[in-house]
């Protein structure tokens, strides 16, 4: 689905990375072949971001090089066989889910399939890989293909490591399926597997980290720590300004938990640590590579050099790049925060609660176990979940706090669309609390399969419903379409807190939930679908959707709702 364009203009700079490791010019200066010069001019003509996304995406860059301007078709190829590969697997390997109401659904999709893989080499149309052919490169992008869709391979795995987190988490697959739901319905990882920004990379490999002190909580096993470790160190790489936070966080609450077993699980805690600085090895190798010095971060190199200013010290810049990020926020923090989570200032953005509604239900299992404590009442959960939940809370703190100091201005600014798309590794986390929110006011694996057959005819019948019924009413407007959904889910969010409410006061049934929370993920995808669709009107710089019958179908859309 991904629309394999630029949407952003910080994408230019990942995008240029990628093609002067190929081409092997200058890593850390040059805004060719992407970017313009007044955007290069403000960033001082530096590429100021690390080289994980384009180090990940070469081996993608690669593999389409050998099928030149043919590679969209080796990427339709690649879809259909996976798309086949899980009808069969189904219909062989579980027979029990091939069957609904006793019609073989899995052989009506193998033909629906066939039909669909007619219909895209019909369609197909090569996108222009090979630069020098066509005159002026037009329509040549390479780089941006590779880096989408080495995101989307990305989305795929933090899919994976998102069931196994709500499996081991919630103790059985049903539930794991229903938070894998969750994460693609709640969260705006899908839409940024599409674009060559780094968030679905740095969602991945934030979840890679919470699954392993996920099984350190549950298995009490010292190596699942060090691993966790060793993959916030990896996130570091990603992402620098998450590290202090994530590996300080992370190693305290490990520590507060190893204290209760004594001083040798203790120290086994302490040595774990040592995950950080071997998961950040290819962190300070970028920067070796690009400013001279480990603990000198790109960017601060090349403003420095642009600036004619000697560079500072590794221990000095490190130092002070911590404690400028860190430092208190100029500016009304409250503010800001409820712009961010409920009502951003800038039209178009949508705020974290309303693309994560699902997630609000962390709030309210908050709500619940303190009032059960006020009231010196068991809150019914085990010592086991708290710690767990204790966890995933400090998590999302954790990437708050990272960003605290951009809160104030954060849904004011221009940059931060479609979402508060820096706080998106905190959807997950939350979501693994909001989803047991759900157990925890009693709903149980029968009602989280109710759950998913209603969500999945919510998302056949009504979800085109609701995208052609707002593209009737505002098809012109996207920023609009976007706002309106904001106070709509609100709405429903309202609702819904009240149910479960009532659930917890045992005025409602919990199976009432099963019906009530796939209404929320709804909006959620209506909201994806609107970015999806409409927000690729403004990208540039790219190709259009992978798959040719989805981006005919965009077209027949654009035809009949014009922007």
């Amino acid at each position: 689905m991904g629309y394999s364009s630029i949407h952003l203009t910080d994408e230019w700079i990942s995008a240029d990375q990628l093609n002067h490791l190929v081409t092997g010019d200058d890593l850390l200066f040059g805004y060719t072949p992407y970017g313009a010069s007044d955007y290069a001019a403000s960033h001082h003509d530096t590429l100021c971001y690390t080289l994980a996304l384009p180090v990940a995406s070469l081996p993608a860059y690669y593999l389409f090089s050998l099928f030149g301007d043919d590679f969209r078709f080796a990427v339709v190829v690649l879809w259909s066989a996976l798309l086949l590969a899980l009808l069969l697997m189904i219909e062989f390997w579980y027979p029990r889910y091939a069957r609904f109401r006793g019609v073989p659904w899995t052989w009506a999709g193998i033909i629906s399939w066939g039909i669909l893989f007619v219909l895209n080499a019909a369609l197909y149309r090569p996108f222009w890989f090979v630069r020098g052919v066509h005159p002026y490169d037009v329509g040549v992008y390479p780089e941006v293909a590779a880096i989408v869709f080495t995101n989307s391979i990305a989305f795929a795995f933090l899919a994976v490591v998102a069931f196994l987190i709500f499996r081991e988490v919630l103790g059985s697959d049903r539930w794991g399926f229903f938070g894998l739901a969750a994460t693609v319905c709640c969260s705006s990882y899908l839409f940024w597997s599409g674009n060559a920004k780094d968030h679905a990379l740095v969602a991945l490999l934030f979840a890679v980290a919470l699954y392993c002190f996920t099984l350190y909580l549950s298995r009490e096993n010292p190596l699942y720590l060090f691993a966790s470790f060793v993959a916030v160190g990896w996130t570091a790489f990603a992402r620098p300004e998450l590290g202090p936070a994530l590996a300080a966080g992370f190693f305290l609450f490990g520590i507060a938990v190893a204290a209760g077993k004594g001083r040798r699980e203790t120290g086994k805690a302490i040595l774990a640590a040592a995950g950080v600085p071997l998961g950040a090895l290819p962190l300070l190798v970028n920067n070796w590579g690009l400013s001279g010095h480990p603990f000198v971060l790109p960017w601060v190199a090349g403003y420095a050099a642009a600036g004619g200013k000697a560079l500072p010290s590794g221990s000095e810049s490190l130092l002070s790049t911590v404690a400028g990020h860190y430092t208190p926020p100029p500016g009304d923090l409250l503010t800001g925060l409820y712009g961010a989570f409920f009502a951003p200032a800038r039209a178009g953005a949508a705020a974290f609660f309303q693309v994560s509604p699902l997630s609000f239900f962390a709030l309210l299992l908050a709500g619940a176990a303190g009032y059960a404590l006020l009231r010196r009442r068991p809150t019914g959960i085990s010592a086991r979940d708290a710690r767990l939940l204790a966890f995933f809370a400090l998590a999302a703190a954790l990437v708050v706090l990272a960003y605290a100091r951009s809160l104030p201005g954060m849904s004011a600014s221009p940059g931060i669309v479609p979402d508060m798309r820096y706080l998106s590794p905190a959807y997950l986390p939350l979501l693994v609390i909001g989803v047991y929110a759900l157990k925890h006011a009693g709903l149980d694996a029968d009602g989280v399969g109710e759950a998913l057959r209603t969500l999945f005819w919510l998302a056949v019948i009504d979800l085109p419903l609701i995208y052609i019924i707002l593209q009737v009413v505002a098809g012109n407007n996207p920023a609009g379409q976007v706002t309106f959904l904001m106070y709509l889910t609100s709405i429903f969010l309202a609702g819904a807190a009240a149910l479960y409410a009532a659930v917890l006061a045992r005025r409602a049934s919990p199976r009432l939930l099963a019906y009530a929370v796939p209404v929320l993920m709804l909006f959620s995808l209506a909201w994806l679908a609107v970015v999806d669709f409409r927000f690729a009107t403004s990208c540039w710089e790219g190709y259009h959707f992978w798959i040719p019958v989805v981006e005919y179908i965009w077209y027949i859309q654009y035809t009949i709702f014009p922007l």
